[in-house]
């Protein structure tokens, strides 16, 4: 199998392979310790923040359906986001139009605005921001669908993130 001259089967030399694998063992001992701080992070989160995520011109039996202590869940592989720790909740407004081309700020009727707060395990990634389960980046107006066993909320804006310190 080995020939005089060190190669496997007169084509590849055993040394071409000790560099291979040592280039190899260079660049992946490289790229971990590049990464593995961040890796770590989405592993392990371990800073507490607030995110308060509002739900606009909502129904009230979606009010109803909301309760401190559910969990809420991102909406396509129910990966958690936070407990609800706080709701707060509003009459819904908007801009009613009126024919001589001015707009009054009124009341929706039927409608209401609800701010919910939750809880948070996440990470905190310098010049970024909050991320909870290592890709949902919590940033204020940012867009986010939540639900819980309980409700949907198709149209959540982050309205703010606190950092509770570790």
């Amino acid at each position: 199998m080995i020939d005089n001259s060190g190669r496997i089967k007169g084509r590849i030399s055993i040394i071409d392979i000790i560099l291979v694998v040592a280039v190899l063992v260079l660049v992946v001992g490289f790229v971990y310790t590049q990464t593995s701080d961040r890796i770590q992070q989405v592993i392990n989160p371990t800073e507490p923040f607030h995110v308060v995520i509002q739900g606009d011109r909502v129904r009230h039996f979606i009010i109803d359906a909301v309760s401190e202590g559910d969990i809420m869940f991102r909406l396509h592989d129910r990966q958690p986001l936070g407990t609800v720790i706080g709701i707060e909740v509003l009459p819904a407004m908007d801009y009613l139009h009126h024919s001589d081309g001015t707009a009054t700020l009124a009341e929706v009727e039927g409608r209401y605005t609800i701010n919910i707060t939750l809880e948070a395990i996440g990470s905190i990634r310098d010049g970024i921001g909050y991320f909870i389960n290592g890709v949902d980046h919590m940033s204020p107006g940012r867009e986010v669908a939540l639900h819980s066993n309980k409700v949907f909320i198709p149209n959540g804006r982050v309205q703010s993130v606190t950092h509770l310190g570790s």
